[in-house]
């Protein structure tokens, strides 16, 4: 059985599309810097990847992780319930 543990969220201020990195552990495999990005009002998840320039200068995205798709997923909903939990917390502690 795949043991998946959120090691650490840390969410990022403002109002921009990238709203938090998560570090996430699978059995004895710790994979950093997650992003939960929002597009159309709805966060989701994006892998680690890399950022480079071709040979014209274009800004291109690189995956560096290939998770399979059962595994993908349950890493993704675990970030995202993280993710709804911490704002949830926050906005409590706001209203205090």
């Amino acid at each position: 059985m795949m043991n998946i543990e959120i090691i650490d969220l840390r969410l990022l201020p403002g109002n921009r599309p990238l709203k938090a990195f998560c570090d996430v552990r699978v059995n004895d495999i710790i994979i950093k810097d997650f992003r939960i990005l929002q597009d159309n009002g709805r966060p989701y998840v994006k892998a680690p990847f890399v950022t480079y320039k071709n040979k014209v200068g274009t800004l291109r995205f690189r995956q560096i992780i290939d998770l399979p798709g059962e595994v993908r997923t349950r890493i993704n909903n675990m970030i995202l319930s993280e993710y709804y939990r911490e704002k949830e917390q926050i906005h409590e502690q706001g209203s205090q």
